[in-house]
């Protein structure tokens, strides 16, 4: 199948201090310590998945997971922190 979007490693923080923020992530480190260590919110955190031609695809998770976070991130309504989203349509 072809792919129609692919996700890669996207990242989103909210808040201050995103730079230490993200280093805590890579070191590990849980939400709550980096929530309270730095004041920031991991709302996603290494994402990636792949979106086929003719496929549905369902995003699900538990309440805070970061769901409504990944698709604003694939409509570019929010920026993602770090990470890739690429298109692969013809207009």
């Amino acid at each position: 199948m072809t792919e129609k979007i692919k996700v890669q490693n996207l990242t989103k923080i909210f808040g201050r201090r995103i730079q230490r923020a993200q280093e805590l992530v890579k070191a590990g480190k849980s939400k709550a310590e980096i929530l309270n260590s730095v004041g920031a919110t991991v709302g996603v955190n290494n994402a990636s998945f792949t979106v086929n031609d003719g496929e549905i695809f369902v995003v699900m998770g538990l309440s805070g997971s970061g769901k409504s976070t990944i698709i604003r991130m694939i409509n570019r309504l929010i920026e993602p922190t770090s990470g890739k989203i690429s298109w692969m349509v013809r207009i």
